[in-house]
């Protein structure tokens, strides 16, 4: 998908002063041409802005490559790479250029910030490492952390990887619980694992949930029911419709918790069922009990 390129984030780029002394080498003259693409794009349209920042990334590239040690083309390359959205690059960009000038502190600043964005990246792998290791509630924290916090593409779509990898492993976890009969701890389980799956969605669809929460959404339910605490799964089924209002499993099992209460809650029940998309005898049945019952 293309990045749109505001016209206004070009502005960093052309603070760059290039000081034209003489007969300059190949670096310098790729980088002063760079430069020259770069002011170009502030007047350009759209496409041709992308197109003349992607050239003028080329020359720098060959700049920096041709004199490793050429303060101006990190830095216009840092820039460049940063507006283009090439994050890892910049990442090594400011860092290259913050070598050559650590008396800049604006370089170091950036330098640092991407550096700490690298390191969140890398912290999805000790997050799942959590998770399978039944710190789920940790893991799972230090993903969503990784979600909200950062724009930085690698982190996010490595977050986003750990994520789904977790779902599964959290069900395993939840069922093996069950069948130990440690209820209060599968329901936990179940629960964390239905919430990756709601972050998953948030940060991938819209919100729009994936098949991979349909099985936990029916466990969590069952399990509540065997422990005798029916009504333990109400908050995390809210909370899956707040973030998917026609999640049909959702519905269907949180109309099972209001027929499970004393007494029922038909008309909910019917309501819930007739948004899941039940069939239309079965919301009868249901809106007849109801009515049963308030002429009781």
């Amino acid at each position: 998908m293309r990045r749109a390129i505001a016209r206004g984030s070009l502005l960093a780029i052309l603070s760059l002063a290039l000081v034209l002394a003489g007969c300059m080498s190949k670096a310098d003259k790729l980088v002063y041409d760079a430069n020259d693409k770069a002011k170009k794009a502030l007047e350009s349209s759209p496409d041709d802005r992308e197109k003349l920042l992607e050239q003028a990334r080329t020359e720098l590239q060959e700049a920096v490559k041709d004199d490793p040690k050429n303060l101006n083309g990190w830095k216009l390359l840092a820039q460049i790479d940063d507006v283009l959205g090439h994050e890892e690059d910049a990442a090594k960009d400011y860092d290259n250029a913050s070598e050559l000038d650590p008396t800049d502190q604006k370089l170091l600043a950036k330098a640092r910030y991407y550096k700490q964005l690298q390191e969140m990246a890398n912290s999805s792998d000790s997050a799942l490492a959590d998770i399978k290791s039944g710190k789920v509630e940790d893991g799972e924290r230090q993903l969503k952390d990784i979600l909200i916090q950062t724009r930085f593409a690698a982190a996010r779509q490595k977050a986003i990887k750990a994520l789904s990898e977790s779902i599964p492993i959290v069900e395993q976890q939840g069922d093996q619980q069950v069948q130990n009969k440690q209820y209060p701890d599968a329901l936990k389980t179940y629960e964390e694992g239905i919430r990756a799956c709601m972050l998953l969605a948030q940060a991938t669809s819209g919100g729009k949930m994936g098949p991979e929460a349909d099985s936990m959404l029916h466990k969590i339910n069952d399990t509540a029911k065997t422990a005798g605490t029916p009504d333990a799964t109400f908050r995390i089924l809210n909370d899956v419709l707040a973030v998917d209002p026609d999640n049909k499993t959702a519905n269907m099992e949180l109309a099972q918790v209001y027929l499970r209460r004393s007494p029922p809650d038909y008309d909910t029940a019917a309501d819930l069922e007739e948004r899941a998309g039940a069939p239309d005898d079965e919301v009868s049945k249901l809106r007849a009990e109801a009515k049963k019952h308030r002429k009781g």
